[in-house]
Protein backbone atom coordinates (compact mmCIF):
# COMPACT_ATOMS: atom_id res chain seq x y z
CA UNK A 1 0.00 0.00 0.00
CA UNK A 2 1.35 3.18 -0.82
CA UNK A 3 0.86 5.56 2.10
CA UNK A 4 -0.30 9.25 2.10
CA UNK A 5 -1.64 11.59 4.12
CA UNK A 6 -4.72 9.59 4.48
CA UNK A 7 -7.23 12.18 5.79
CA UNK A 8 -8.83 8.83 7.54
CA UNK A 9 -12.37 9.71 6.57
CA UNK A 10 -15.18 7.94 4.35
CA UNK A 11 -17.18 10.15 2.73
CA UNK A 12 -18.72 10.46 -0.81
CA UNK A 13 -22.04 11.70 -1.82
CA UNK A 14 -21.88 12.07 -5.61
CA UNK A 15 -19.70 11.58 -8.32
CA UNK A 16 -18.97 15.04 -8.71
CA UNK A 17 -17.98 16.65 -5.43
CA UNK A 18 -14.72 17.51 -4.88
CA UNK A 19 -12.06 14.88 -4.76
CA UNK A 20 -9.83 14.66 -1.77
CA UNK A 21 -8.68 11.09 -1.25
CA UNK A 22 -9.23 8.15 -4.11
CA UNK A 23 -7.68 4.91 -4.59
CA UNK A 24 -6.11 3.28 -7.81
CA UNK A 25 -6.00 -0.17 -8.74
CA UNK A 26 -2.82 -2.01 -10.20
CA UNK A 27 -1.45 -3.20 -13.35
CA UNK A 28 0.74 -5.38 -11.62
CA UNK A 29 0.20 -9.36 -11.93
CA UNK A 30 -2.16 -8.64 -14.84
CA UNK A 31 -2.79 -11.57 -16.98
CA UNK A 32 -2.58 -11.69 -20.96
CA UNK A 33 -5.10 -14.42 -20.92
CA UNK A 34 -8.50 -14.30 -19.62
CA UNK A 35 -9.85 -16.51 -16.67
CA UNK A 36 -11.96 -19.67 -18.29
CA UNK A 37 -15.31 -19.11 -16.82
CA UNK A 38 -19.00 -18.30 -17.93
CA UNK A 39 -19.12 -15.07 -17.12
CA UNK A 40 -15.77 -13.76 -18.95
CA UNK A 41 -16.67 -15.78 -22.01
CA UNK A 42 -20.11 -13.84 -22.10
CA UNK A 43 -18.24 -10.65 -22.06
CA UNK A 44 -16.41 -11.43 -24.61
CA UNK A 45 -18.53 -12.88 -27.41
CA UNK A 46 -20.79 -9.64 -26.64
CA UNK A 47 -17.96 -7.22 -27.55
CA UNK A 48 -16.53 -9.20 -30.58
CA UNK A 49 -18.99 -8.30 -32.77
CA UNK A 50 -17.88 -4.38 -32.65
CA UNK A 51 -14.12 -4.39 -33.75
CA UNK A 52 -13.64 -1.32 -32.77
CA UNK A 53 -10.68 0.16 -35.52
CA UNK A 54 -7.36 0.37 -33.81
CA UNK A 55 -5.49 3.73 -33.79
CA UNK A 56 -1.70 3.68 -33.03
CA UNK A 57 -2.39 -0.08 -32.03
CA UNK A 58 0.18 -1.83 -30.86
CA UNK A 59 1.61 -4.76 -32.24
CA UNK A 60 1.25 -7.34 -29.47
CA UNK A 61 -0.83 -7.68 -26.34
CA UNK A 62 2.22 -7.33 -24.43
CA UNK A 63 3.23 -4.29 -25.87
CA UNK A 64 0.01 -2.23 -24.98
CA UNK A 65 0.36 -4.30 -21.54
CA UNK A 66 3.63 -2.43 -21.04
CA UNK A 67 2.54 0.99 -22.44
CA UNK A 68 -0.84 0.70 -20.20
CA UNK A 69 1.37 0.17 -16.81
CA UNK A 70 3.17 3.44 -17.92
CA UNK A 71 -0.05 5.23 -18.41
CA UNK A 72 -1.40 4.16 -15.24
CA UNK A 73 1.69 5.97 -13.23
CA UNK A 74 1.31 8.87 -15.21
CA UNK A 75 -2.65 8.85 -14.33
CA UNK A 76 -1.58 8.47 -10.53
CA UNK A 77 1.05 11.61 -10.96
CA UNK A 78 -1.90 13.66 -12.42
CA UNK A 79 -4.01 13.33 -9.40
CA UNK A 80 -1.23 14.06 -6.85
CA UNK A 81 -0.76 17.20 -9.07
CA UNK A 82 -3.87 18.09 -7.88
CA UNK A 83 -3.92 18.07 -4.40
CA UNK A 84 -5.77 14.46 -4.29
CA UNK A 85 -4.65 12.17 -2.25
CA UNK A 86 -4.17 8.50 -3.87
CA UNK A 87 -4.15 4.99 -1.66
CA UNK A 88 -2.96 2.15 -3.76
CA UNK A 89 -3.66 -1.78 -2.92
CA UNK A 90 -1.11 -4.58 -2.11
CA UNK A 91 -1.22 -7.15 -5.31
CA UNK A 92 -0.38 -10.87 -4.97
CA UNK A 93 0.00 -13.42 -7.40
CA UNK A 94 -3.04 -14.39 -9.70
CA UNK A 95 -1.61 -17.28 -12.29
CA UNK A 96 -2.61 -20.36 -10.54
CA UNK A 97 -5.89 -21.68 -9.81
CA UNK A 98 -8.32 -20.94 -7.30
CA UNK A 99 -11.33 -22.63 -5.81
CA UNK A 100 -13.91 -22.95 -3.35
CA UNK A 101 -15.82 -25.98 -2.38
CA UNK A 102 -18.00 -25.30 -5.35
CA UNK A 103 -16.08 -24.34 -8.21
CA UNK A 104 -12.74 -23.42 -9.56
CA UNK A 105 -11.03 -21.20 -11.77
CA UNK A 106 -7.67 -21.17 -13.54
CA UNK A 107 -6.85 -17.67 -12.62
CA UNK A 108 -7.79 -14.48 -10.69
CA UNK A 109 -8.41 -11.25 -12.86
CA UNK A 110 -6.06 -8.98 -11.20
CA UNK A 111 -6.64 -6.08 -9.68
CA UNK A 112 -7.22 -3.16 -11.78
CA UNK A 113 -10.35 -1.93 -10.41
CA UNK A 114 -11.20 -0.87 -7.25
CA UNK A 115 -14.71 0.83 -8.41
CA UNK A 116 -16.24 -2.87 -9.27
CA UNK A 117 -15.39 -3.84 -5.67
CA UNK A 118 -16.57 -1.42 -3.80
CA UNK A 119 -18.90 1.98 -3.45
CA UNK A 120 -19.01 4.12 -1.04
CA UNK A 121 -22.58 5.76 -0.37
CA UNK A 122 -21.79 8.69 2.22
CA UNK A 123 -19.98 7.53 5.18
CA UNK A 124 -20.67 3.73 4.14
CA UNK A 125 -18.87 1.43 2.53
CA UNK A 126 -20.50 -1.43 0.36
CA UNK A 127 -17.98 -4.45 -0.67
CA UNK A 128 -19.73 -6.58 -3.45
CA UNK A 129 -20.61 -10.42 -3.64
CA UNK A 130 -18.92 -10.11 -7.65
CA UNK A 131 -19.94 -12.10 -10.34
CA UNK A 132 -17.39 -13.66 -12.06
CA UNK A 133 -15.42 -16.67 -10.00
CA UNK A 134 -12.18 -14.91 -11.24
CA UNK A 135 -12.51 -11.79 -9.15
CA UNK A 136 -14.22 -13.72 -6.02
CA UNK A 137 -10.70 -13.18 -3.81
CA UNK A 138 -10.08 -9.76 -5.14
CA UNK A 139 -11.13 -7.32 -2.44
CA UNK A 140 -8.13 -8.94 -0.36
CA UNK A 141 -5.73 -6.61 -1.97
CA UNK A 142 -7.43 -3.89 -0.55
CA UNK A 143 -8.24 -5.52 3.07
CA UNK A 144 -5.77 -3.89 4.82
CA UNK A 145 -6.46 -0.51 3.73
CA UNK A 146 -10.27 -0.85 4.66
CA UNK A 147 -9.33 -1.99 7.82
CA UNK A 148 -6.97 1.19 8.31
CA UNK A 149 -9.64 3.60 7.55
CA UNK A 150 -11.94 1.42 9.58
CA UNK A 151 -9.50 1.62 12.62
CA UNK A 152 -9.13 5.52 11.81
CA UNK A 153 -12.64 6.83 11.19
CA UNK A 154 -15.44 5.76 14.04
CA UNK A 155 -18.23 7.33 11.39
CA UNK A 156 -17.50 4.94 8.89
CA UNK A 157 -19.96 1.64 8.27
CA UNK A 158 -18.33 -1.37 6.06
CA UNK A 159 -21.25 -3.72 4.95
CA UNK A 160 -19.98 -6.92 2.68
CA UNK A 161 -22.77 -8.69 0.91
CA UNK A 162 -23.37 -12.37 0.86
CA UNK A 163 -20.81 -13.91 -1.49
CA UNK A 164 -22.38 -16.08 -4.16
CA UNK A 165 -21.91 -19.76 -4.53
CA UNK A 166 -21.36 -19.23 -8.25
CA UNK A 167 -22.84 -22.59 -9.14
CA UNK A 168 -23.09 -23.67 -12.88
CA UNK A 169 -26.36 -23.31 -12.77
CA UNK A 170 -25.89 -19.44 -11.68
CA UNK A 171 -24.64 -18.46 -15.12
CA UNK A 172 -27.16 -18.13 -18.30
CA UNK A 173 -27.01 -20.03 -21.82
CA UNK A 174 -25.99 -19.00 -24.94
CA UNK A 175 -30.09 -17.86 -25.36
CA UNK A 176 -30.69 -16.23 -22.60
CA UNK A 177 -30.30 -12.46 -22.78
CA UNK A 178 -28.53 -12.13 -19.13
CA UNK A 179 -25.37 -13.87 -18.49
CA UNK A 180 -26.48 -14.09 -14.56
CA UNK A 181 -29.42 -15.74 -13.45
CA UNK A 182 -31.71 -14.38 -10.29
CA UNK A 183 -30.61 -17.20 -8.08
CA UNK A 184 -28.91 -15.43 -5.49
CA UNK A 185 -27.48 -11.99 -4.63
CA UNK A 186 -25.46 -10.62 -7.55
CA UNK A 187 -24.02 -6.84 -7.83
CA UNK A 188 -20.74 -5.30 -8.88
CA UNK A 189 -20.30 -2.15 -7.54
CA UNK A 190 -20.27 -0.04 -10.65
CA UNK A 191 -23.22 -1.42 -11.23
CA UNK A 192 -24.32 1.48 -9.11
CA UNK A 193 -24.45 5.43 -10.11
CA UNK A 194 -24.69 8.22 -7.01
CA UNK A 195 -26.83 11.22 -7.08
CA UNK A 196 -26.54 12.24 -3.31
CA UNK A 197 -29.55 11.32 -1.73
CA UNK A 198 -30.51 8.79 -4.63
CA UNK A 199 -28.37 5.85 -6.13
CA UNK A 200 -29.37 5.01 -9.42
CA UNK A 201 -28.46 1.17 -9.80
CA UNK A 202 -28.69 -1.54 -13.08
CA UNK A 203 -29.68 -5.05 -13.55
CA UNK A 204 -28.18 -6.77 -16.18
CA UNK A 205 -25.03 -8.97 -17.02
CA UNK A 206 -22.74 -8.15 -13.75
CA UNK A 207 -25.82 -7.49 -10.94
CA UNK A 208 -29.08 -8.72 -11.02
CA UNK A 209 -32.45 -7.81 -9.35
CA UNK A 210 -32.00 -10.03 -6.09
CA UNK A 211 -28.69 -8.25 -5.62
CA UNK A 212 -30.17 -4.67 -6.60
CA UNK A 213 -32.86 -5.34 -3.62
CA UNK A 214 -30.34 -5.76 -1.18
CA UNK A 215 -28.42 -3.09 -1.90
CA UNK A 216 -31.79 -0.86 -1.89
CA UNK A 217 -32.64 -2.71 1.78
CA UNK A 218 -29.16 -2.01 3.06
CA UNK A 219 -28.89 1.82 2.46
CA UNK A 220 -32.36 2.33 3.38
CA UNK A 221 -31.10 2.56 7.00
CA UNK A 222 -29.38 5.42 6.33
CA UNK A 223 -31.81 7.08 4.29
CA UNK A 224 -30.50 6.53 0.61
CA UNK A 225 -33.12 5.57 -1.97
CA UNK A 226 -31.74 2.97 -4.94
CA UNK A 227 -33.51 3.90 -8.33
CA UNK A 228 -34.49 1.16 -10.65
CA UNK A 229 -32.32 2.77 -13.71
CA UNK A 230 -33.06 1.21 -17.32
CA UNK A 231 -31.46 1.40 -20.61
CA UNK A 232 -33.20 0.78 -24.29
CA UNK A 233 -30.36 -2.15 -24.69
CA UNK A 234 -30.82 -3.36 -21.07
CA UNK A 235 -28.56 -5.95 -21.64
CA UNK A 236 -25.28 -4.31 -22.74
CA UNK A 237 -22.08 -5.93 -21.39
CA UNK A 238 -21.33 -2.64 -19.44
CA UNK A 239 -21.47 -1.48 -16.12
CA UNK A 240 -23.69 1.57 -15.61
CA UNK A 241 -20.52 4.00 -15.06
CA UNK A 242 -19.82 3.20 -19.07
CA UNK A 243 -23.55 4.13 -19.32
CA UNK A 244 -24.29 6.90 -17.57
CA UNK A 245 -22.01 10.15 -16.56
CA UNK A 246 -22.97 13.14 -14.10
CA UNK A 247 -20.03 15.73 -14.46
CA UNK A 248 -21.76 18.20 -11.90
CA UNK A 249 -25.55 18.99 -10.91
CA UNK A 250 -27.87 19.13 -13.39
CA UNK A 251 -25.67 17.73 -16.27
CA UNK A 252 -25.59 13.93 -17.25
CA UNK A 253 -24.32 12.35 -20.25
CA UNK A 254 -25.25 9.26 -21.96
CA UNK A 255 -23.93 6.66 -24.96
CA UNK A 256 -25.55 6.80 -28.43
CA UNK A 257 -25.22 3.11 -28.31
CA UNK A 258 -26.87 2.71 -25.04
CA UNK A 259 -29.62 5.31 -24.55
CA UNK A 260 -31.68 5.13 -21.31
CA UNK A 261 -35.04 4.55 -21.81
CA UNK A 262 -37.60 7.23 -22.22
CA UNK A 263 -39.32 7.27 -18.80
CA UNK A 264 -35.83 7.50 -17.94
CA UNK A 265 -34.45 10.35 -19.40
CA UNK A 266 -37.57 12.26 -18.83
CA UNK A 267 -37.11 11.54 -14.88
CA UNK A 268 -34.01 13.62 -15.22
CA UNK A 269 -35.45 16.48 -17.26
CA UNK A 270 -38.75 17.02 -15.07
CA UNK A 271 -35.92 17.42 -12.34
CA UNK A 272 -34.31 20.56 -14.73
CA UNK A 273 -31.21 18.01 -15.55
CA UNK A 274 -29.74 18.68 -19.06
CA UNK A 275 -29.29 14.28 -20.12
CA UNK A 276 -27.42 14.57 -23.07
CA UNK A 277 -25.84 12.02 -26.05
CA UNK A 278 -22.29 11.70 -25.42
CA UNK A 279 -21.35 9.92 -29.01
CA UNK A 280 -19.79 7.24 -28.79
CA UNK A 281 -15.96 5.87 -28.51
CA UNK A 282 -13.40 6.84 -30.52
CA UNK A 283 -9.83 5.48 -29.29
CA UNK A 284 -8.81 1.55 -29.23
CA UNK A 285 -5.05 0.85 -29.24
CA UNK A 286 -5.26 -2.69 -29.11
CA UNK A 287 -7.33 -6.05 -30.40
CA UNK A 288 -8.13 -7.52 -26.91
CA UNK A 289 -9.84 -4.34 -25.92
CA UNK A 290 -13.34 -5.39 -25.35
CA UNK A 291 -14.79 -2.27 -23.39
CA UNK A 292 -18.16 -0.72 -23.77
CA UNK A 293 -19.40 1.62 -26.60
CA UNK A 294 -19.24 4.30 -24.04
CA UNK A 295 -16.23 3.37 -22.24
CA UNK A 296 -15.31 7.34 -23.17
CA UNK A 297 -17.71 8.19 -20.62
CA UNK A 298 -15.70 6.79 -18.10
CA UNK A 299 -14.32 10.04 -16.87
CA UNK A 300 -13.18 10.74 -13.29
CA UNK A 301 -14.69 13.71 -12.43
CA UNK A 302 -12.26 15.21 -9.53
CA UNK A 303 -14.99 18.58 -9.06
CA UNK A 304 -18.04 20.09 -10.60
CA UNK A 305 -17.37 19.98 -14.06
CA UNK A 306 -13.86 19.36 -14.10
CA UNK A 307 -13.30 16.08 -15.57
CA UNK A 308 -9.93 13.77 -16.31
CA UNK A 309 -10.82 12.54 -19.85
CA UNK A 310 -8.74 10.06 -21.96
CA UNK A 311 -6.77 12.42 -24.42
CA UNK A 312 -7.81 11.13 -27.90
CA UNK A 313 -11.51 11.03 -26.83
CA UNK A 314 -11.69 14.15 -28.96
CA UNK A 315 -15.26 14.64 -29.56
CA UNK A 316 -16.19 14.04 -25.90
CA UNK A 317 -13.48 16.72 -25.19
CA UNK A 318 -15.40 19.28 -27.48
CA UNK A 319 -18.27 18.42 -26.54
CA UNK A 320 -17.49 18.82 -22.10
CA UNK A 321 -16.33 22.28 -23.30
CA UNK A 322 -19.33 23.22 -25.51
CA UNK A 323 -20.98 22.42 -21.82
CA UNK A 324 -18.68 24.48 -19.74
CA UNK A 325 -16.59 21.41 -18.41
CA UNK A 326 -13.04 21.78 -17.51
CA UNK A 327 -11.27 18.87 -19.26
CA UNK A 328 -8.03 17.30 -18.22
CA UNK A 329 -6.58 14.88 -20.78
CA UNK A 330 -4.82 11.85 -19.97
CA UNK A 331 -3.27 9.17 -21.61
CA UNK A 332 -5.16 6.04 -20.47
CA UNK A 333 -6.25 4.21 -23.96
CA UNK A 334 -3.58 1.29 -23.61
CA UNK A 335 -5.52 0.70 -20.01
CA UNK A 336 -8.96 0.54 -21.99
CA UNK A 337 -8.09 -3.78 -22.62
CA UNK A 338 -6.93 -4.81 -19.02
CA UNK A 339 -9.98 -2.92 -16.95
CA UNK A 340 -11.94 0.03 -18.43
CA UNK A 341 -11.04 3.60 -18.43
CA UNK A 342 -10.47 6.24 -15.70
CA UNK A 343 -13.21 5.79 -13.12
CA UNK A 344 -13.22 2.17 -13.56
CA UNK A 345 -9.66 2.01 -12.26
CA UNK A 346 -10.45 4.74 -9.31
CA UNK A 347 -12.70 4.17 -6.15
CA UNK A 348 -13.26 7.91 -4.58
CA UNK A 349 -13.24 7.75 -0.84
CA UNK A 350 -13.74 11.12 0.40
CA UNK A 351 -15.02 14.01 -1.64
CA UNK A 352 -16.18 17.03 0.13
CA UNK A 353 -20.26 17.46 0.16
CA UNK A 354 -23.00 16.28 1.87
CA UNK A 355 -26.17 13.94 1.40
CA UNK A 356 -28.28 15.94 -0.67
CA UNK A 357 -31.20 15.77 -2.98
CA UNK A 358 -31.30 16.27 -6.30
CA UNK A 359 -34.54 14.67 -7.64
CA UNK A 360 -37.54 16.44 -6.26
CA UNK A 361 -39.86 14.44 -8.19
CA UNK A 362 -38.60 11.64 -6.27
CA UNK A 363 -38.68 13.22 -2.94
CA UNK A 364 -42.70 13.74 -3.99
CA UNK A 365 -43.37 10.53 -4.79
CA UNK A 366 -41.33 9.34 -1.43
CA UNK A 367 -43.90 11.42 0.82
CA UNK A 368 -46.54 9.99 -1.02
CA UNK A 369 -46.07 6.73 -0.07
CA UNK A 370 -45.42 7.05 2.85
CA UNK A 371 -48.38 9.34 3.32
CA UNK A 372 -50.51 6.44 1.59
CA UNK A 373 -48.38 3.60 3.87
CA UNK A 374 -49.68 5.90 6.96
CA UNK A 375 -53.15 5.86 6.22
CA UNK A 376 -53.25 2.02 5.47
CA UNK A 377 -52.14 1.66 9.11
CA UNK A 378 -55.05 3.29 10.50
CA UNK A 379 -57.38 1.20 11.99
Amino acid sequence: MEKGASLGLVESWTEWDPLREVWVGSLEHKSLTPPQEPAVARKVACYQKYNWPLRNGFATDADCLAEAKIQLDGYVKVLKQEGIIVQRPEPFETQEAVQTPMWSVDRMSGFTCPRDLFFVAGKQVIEAPMSWRSRFFEHLAWRDLLMSYYRSDPKMRWSAAPKPMLLDESFGGDGEERTIRNTEIFFDAADSRRFGKDVFFQSAHTANDLGREWVRRELAAQGTRVQDFHFESQFHFSHIDARLTPVDEGLCFFCSMDRPTPEMIELFKENEWAILDGGVREDCRCTADQCAPGIHLNVLTIAPKVCMVEKNERKLIKLLGEEGVDVIPIEFSACYPFGGALNCYTLDINRQGTQKSYFPSLDEKAERAAAKELLSEKP
